[in-house]
């Protein structure tokens, strides 16, 4: 008995820390704003006016931007995770191999990622602006002319090629790790066989990698989703809130219309959505995975 108390005791030391950490960052907040939700508040006065689930009925009746930027939120979710992914297992495969060349290689595209995306939508808010000015004026060509930021459907293509180019490095990495533990064996006996490069790619090296594609899918997934820093800095959600995400219409409801009962009700809204899609995303993977 006193052993089971010593062990279970040494578990509580080492565990307690983590548990009151995630209470207090993650399990109270979302408790409290699940209670907010709940009431109509500007977020700063102490006067709180009980509406029940009316800000839900709000959403789904007059959502207006809400449903706007869900719509992008969308769009732009398709877009980044099939060419994130696709860019960055095409280039795991050729920097798998170990060499001066594949090392440079992969830190050539993961220091892109290690750079504060704020940051990043301050360089390519130059490049888009004065930087493309100055080559138009040096080119004359109408590429650089264009209103990239201006214009609704380009604007959109802004911030995804943005996005992925800031977070290839990151898909690379794991999609490296996954390729290097496949087994040796297994594709030198398909070669043997007479299997190609592309045959053995797709019978072998992408089923033995799925763990890999659904960390991958996964992490994409949860950062499209929750898509800010580049609409902050870069979009302000222009042009005519064409780039207005799911997260910066929240954040705009909170602290600009100083609507924070509404904007909690938002929140847990697309609580909701995200953990449906993942859930679904996460369940077909998986069962791949047990295929294999």
């Amino acid at each position: 008995m006193n052993k089971r108390l010593k062990e279970f005791s040494v578990f509580a030391i080492f565990v307690f820390p983590a548990v009151i950490f995630v209470l207090f960052a993650t399990d109270i907040p979302f408790l409290m704003n699940l209670y907010y939700s709940f009431f109509k508040w500007n977020g700063i006065g102490k006067n709180m006016t009980f509406v029940g689930f009316d800000n839900f009925v709000r959403i789904f009746t007059k959502g207006g931007l809400f449903w706007k930027g869900a719509m992008f939120t969308l769009k732009f979710s398709l877009f980044y995770v099939i060419i994130v992914n696709i860019i960055s297992l095409t280039v795991a495969l050729f920097l798998s191999k170990k060499s001066k060349i594949s090392s440079a290689g992969r830190a050539f595209y993961y220091i892109p990622y290690i750079i504060s995306l704020t940051a990043i939508s301050l360089i390519w808010k130059f490049i888009f602006g004065p930087g493309f000015e100055a080559l138009y004026s040096m080119t004359g060509w109408e590429f650089f002319n264009w209103s990239w930021v201006g214009t609704p459907k380009l604007a959109f293509y802004v911030v995804v090629i943005m996005t992925v180019w800031q977070n290839i490095g990151f898909y690379m990495a794991n999609y490296i790790a996954g390729i290097i533990s496949v087994p040796t064996e297994l594709s030198e006996a398909a070669r043997i066989d007479g299997a190609g490069r592309v045959q053995s790619f797709f019978r072998i090296t992408l089923p033995l990698i799925m763990p890999s594609i659904s960390i991958c899918l996964l992490t994409s997934l949860t950062f499209s989703f929750k898509l800010f820093d580049v609409v902050m800095v870069f979009t302000k959600g222009g042009p005519a809130n064409s780039t207005v995400t799911v997260a910066y219409d929240i954040y705009k409801e909170a602290f600009v219309n100083n609507n924070y009962g509404f904007a909690t009700a938002k929140s847990l809204v697309f609580v909701v959505f995200v953990l449906l899609v993942t859930s679904i995303q996460l369940i077909i993977t998986k069962r791949r995975e047990v295929e294999v």
